[in-house]
């Protein structure tokens, strides 16, 4: 098998296109490549070939302020990233052709059938059709002591406001995940910042956005952005004034959860990282793999 460097963005659109299924999300390339940005990275797709035709790639990008290798789209993207290779038995010759200081999370659990790859993080997500999409026989199968603790959590949080797809509350959610993480938020970044900005915006145009907020003593004190897509409902990030009142964060996963039955979708996704607090929920989880050369 033959090996090329593929860096033109064009031609790159164009091998993802002829071998994602778009069966999630960020399968879709529009989404995906809302989190490119030229004047930080470069495109370094590792194409094989055979007898002059294309076997698969493996989708890398040059991270300049990183100086590191990893795969398309980056931390917001990396939720069961896959390897489009139409033989995957072959996949440790498309991994031998990555650079040093290669970086790929996010790995898809089922593609441990092919190669030995580390443990990355759990993602969490709830399969709707257990609980009949129905919010209250989910909440039931939680622990007794558990949903007493909620509702009286839930019910001792001030009057509220429900605002949908309000793209303005976007700055506020900036603020609320800067104040809640700090230096950690990933909003200190500003590739991902527009990132998710230009995703915000063209989930909007597309008609899936989900963007919830909650205002309470007219301001808005939480912010949630979810995006609904093939039968799946995406909570992709959010932040919420918990500071100042206590809970809202867990009233913002109610809302998520119902706002993902009322949609008709049977998985609602809560992504990696964060287990802490999505233990409490008894969500499903995978373990997600990673590759580092």
């Amino acid at each position: 098998m033959d090996f090329k460097i593929c860096k033109n963005i064009d031609e790159c659109e164009a091998l993802w296109q002829s071998f994602s299924s778009n069966e999630r999300l960020f399968d879709v390339w529009g989404y995906r490549v809302c989190f490119f940005d030229k004047r930080e990275h470069e495109p370094h797709f590792i194409v094989g070939y055979s007898n002059g035709r294309v076997e698969g790639f493996v989708p890398l990008v040059f991270v300049k302020r990183k100086n590191q290798y990893n795969y398309f789209g980056g931390w917001f993207t990396a939720e069961r990233n896959s390897f489009y290779i139409k033989d995957k038995t072959k996949i440790v010759k498309f991994l031998e052709q990555c650079p040093n200081n290669t970086f790929l999370e996010g790995l898809d659990p089922k593609e441990n059938n092919y190669y030995k790859f580390l443990d990355d993080e759990y993602t969490h997500y709830l399969d709707l059709s257990r609980y009949d999409y129905s919010f209250e026989t989910y909440f039931s199968s939680l622990d007794k002591k558990r949903q007493k603790n909620l509702r009286y959590e839930i019910n001792n949080i001030p009057e509220y406001k429900i605002y949908s797809n309000r793209i303005k509350d976007f700055k506020r959610l900036i603020e609320l995940n800067i104040k809640r993480f700090e230096d950690d938020s990933k909003f200190n970044d500003k590739t991902i910042t527009n990132g998710i900005y230009n995703l915000i915006k063209l989930l909007g145009e597309k008609g899936i956005l989900d963007m919830i907020s909650v205002e309470i003593n007219n301001k808005v004190e939480a912010v949630d952005i979810g995006a609904v897509f093939n039968g799946r409902y995406y909570a992709l990030i959010g932040s919420s004034n918990y500071q100042k009142i206590p809970n809202l964060g867990k009233l913002m996963t109610i809302l998520d959860i119902k706002s993902a039955i009322a949609k008709k979708t049977r998985f609602i996704e809560f992504g990696a990282t964060s287990d802490h607090w999505k233990n409490m929920w008894e969500f499903d989880k995978d373990m997600l793999l990673k590759f580092m050369k």
